[in-house]
């Protein structure tokens, strides 16, 4: 199924879940020397405490429960892949063409924060979200053509494509061994991700979390073990409910079922505040990742303020109503202004975030199939992609928007590769998209319309013949000016836009498809907005292209595309191999004029400078991955 938010994570792993205004330069208040709060703006709403599922994969569910699961790694701020040997350890027991098996140990001495002791059995629910094979020998659903009762996005990867068998348990239940078909690339992102199985077995069980021991939640991991290896299709339907849709909590206080919020990462939640903000507090129990710096100003709460407005986050942060801000869609005068601030520490930075405009060409998986003027493979179709992405003025977008905060910003042609690495230039080159770069933008323009007018003659700049409806984050000012570029200059080349800025454009937030728009409607034909890499990856960007491919929202199909990425998701290549299938994706993409990248997204973080150790990385989770190091 199709996983969908605004910065999406490149999955190649089973990951379980549980894992503008300027204002005068008035300096934040400063922090007082017993504050142990901090702050952390999200400019999305938090709307699931599940960011596997389909509907709770955003970044800013990801990122806001981040600190309450640890596992096997992580990365840090120089995008190194670091071990968390805390949590336990992974190595290759077998390396052979046809079986290639990795170890994983949990160590010892580890609890959740209800007590319950942690061992690999709670690695296994991992398998059951990433692997087809299993979702569909169990009775769970076929991944491919239906909605499984596990909504995952992380079906479809390179996980569920070569593991054989179940996952092997030792006899002590610490140790995991996992077997797939072929030596597999990036294995060491393969890692299952620890979840509170027992959980689920009791919220199945409509227990209320308020009544249950440590002996009970023991037996309840026994009953999953049995659950799993046993296939008992009835009662993992009920966990898969649980799992897919009861973690969508939109307030949590004192009366919300306990068993939702169990932690073994540094902090739990504790409350949440719909479209307000979420609370978490230290774990008592955690010993599953990095030791907490020890300060006399440590940070004990955690505070996720949701702010869409980002005058007002600006004004947050003026006010010391928010101690973090960060953004990824930052205006010019949003770094002017935070600049101006004195007792603020900004950084302007580029990574893995960056920003893409698709056509929708086909079918979902969830049976949405477009009508729209680029559906479809004809001729007709095909010309009319061709002239829309020709006057897209993604040059004009740089210069305006992106350059005044970051002036190295240049436009993206291929998200297969960044400007300034070795390979940026032969795949650009040979893939053909270069030609959007070619000339002014007033001559690609008058290449459009000539391409529109062979089906509609009588077009041009005044007389727009082809009705386009375009959805992207109306929440975002810089989302929005970049719509009025669009707008603007699709209209020379004879294209009637219809504008949708929507407020939530990955939520299903109509229940279906009454004319509101976001991605579970049929009705849009043009869409961008940004992705964000949260892992290096040989399988970089093939999730955009492929099928099946969990960020594939337009409906793209090629069945070479999904050969070759396969082959960049789980083999080892040379990095010859590499090239080439990139290239080729990215050369198929251009010949059917699927979409294009826009340019990497600056990002802009500004923080309280009486906040220590806040490290932005450049992929991954920003400025949350390193909590342990905080204080103030």
């Amino acid at each position: 199924m199709k996983s969908r938010s605004l910065l999406r994570a490149f999955s190649v792993a089973a990951t379980a879940a549980l894992a503008a205004t300027a204002f005068a330069a008035v300096g934040a208040a400063p922090a007082s020397a017993t504050q142990s709060t901090l702050t952390i703006l999200s400019t999305g709403d938090i709307t699931s405490l599940n960011s596997g599922t389909s509907a709770g994969n955003t970044a800013y569910n990801a990122r806001a429960v981040y600190p309450t699961g640890m596992g096997y790694t992580y990365y840090d701020d120089q995008t190194n892949l670091v071990m968390n040997t805390k949590f336990g350890k992974m190595s290759i027991a077998k390396n052979t063409p046809t079986l290639f098996s990795i170890k994983y140990t949990v160590v010892k001495n580890q609890k959740w924060s209800d007590g319950t002791p942690i061992d690999a059995v709670d690695l296994l629910l991992s398998h059951v979200i990433a692997s087809d094979a299993y979702s569909k020998s169990a009775g769970l659903g076929d991944p491919s053509s239906e909605t499984p009762a596990f909504d995952s996005v992380g079906y479809g990867g390179a996980y569920g494509s070569h593991v054989i068998g179940l996952p092997v348990l030792s006899a002590d239940h610490y140790t995991l061994t996992v077997n797939y078909d072929q030596p597999m690339v990036d294995w060491q992102l393969l890692a299952p991700g620890p979840s509170p199985v027992h959980a689920l077995e009791l919220l199945a069980a409509k227990n209320n979390g308020k009544s249950y021991t440590v002996d009970d939640a023991l037996a309840a991991k026994a009953a999953f073990l049995n659950d799993f290896t046993s296939k008992n299709t009835a009662q993992l339907q009920k966990m898969g409910d649980v799992w897919t849709n009861d973690y969508n909590l939109a307030n949590i206080n004192s009366n919300t079922n306990p068993l939702y919020l169990i932690s073994n990462g540094g902090y739990k939640v504790v409350s949440k505040v719909d479209g307000d903000s979420m609370t978490l507090v230290k774990n008592s129990l955690y010993k599953s990742g990095p030791t907490f710096v020890v300060t006399k100003a440590p940070v004990s709460t955690i505070v996720f303020k949701v702010i869409q407005d980002n005058t007002a986050a600006v004004q947050a942060l003026q006010n010391h109503n928010i101690d973090i801000y960060t953004n990824t869609l930052p205006k010019a005068a949003d770094k002017i202004t935070l600049s101006g601030l004195s007792g603020v520490t900004v950084q302007t930075s580029v990574g893995g975030s960056y920003s893409i405009l698709g056509l929708r060409t086909g079918a979902l998986s969830d049976g949405d199939v477009p009508t729209g003027p680029f559906a479809g493979n004809s001729k007709k179709a095909k010309d009319l992609r061709h002239a829309f992405l020709l006057a897209l003025p993604r040059a004009q977008f740089v210069a305006n928007l992106v350059a005044p905060v970051d002036p190295s910003a240049s436009t993206l042609d291929t998200d297969f590769a960044f400007r300034g690495t070795t390979n940026y230039n032969s795949i650009t080159s040979a893939s053909g998209t270069a030609e959007y770069s070619v000339g002014s933008q007033a001559d690609r323009t008058a290449r459009a319309l000539a391409l529109v007018q062979k089906y509609y003659p009588t077009a041009d700049a005044d007389t727009s013949k082809v009705t386009v409806h375009m959805l992207h984050a109306g929440t975002s000012s810089l989302r929005n000016s970049m719509a009025a570029l669009i707008v603007a200059e699709e209209k020379k080349a004879g294209f009637n836009i219809v504008n949708y800025g929507s407020a939530d454009m990955f939520s299903d937030s109509d229940g279906g498809n009454d004319g509101v728009p976001d991605f579970y409607d049929p009705q849009y034909d043009v869409s961008f907005h940004g992705f964000s890499i949260t892992a290096v990856t040989q399988g970089t960007a093939t999730a955009e292209y492929q099928s099946d491919g969990g960020n594939n929202e337009w409906g793209w199909a090629n069945s070479k595309v999904d050969v070759y990425s396969d082959k960049l998701q789980s083999d080892v290549l040379t990095d010859a191999q590499i090239l080439t299938y990139r290239t080729a994706i990215a050369k198929i993409a251009h010949d059917n004029y699927w979409g294009l990248p826009l340019y990497q997204n600056p990002t802009l973080t500004a923080y309280n400078s009486a906040v220590a150790n806040v490290k932005p990385e450049p992929i991954g989770y920003d400025v949350v991955w390193n909590f342990w190091q905080w204080h103030f």
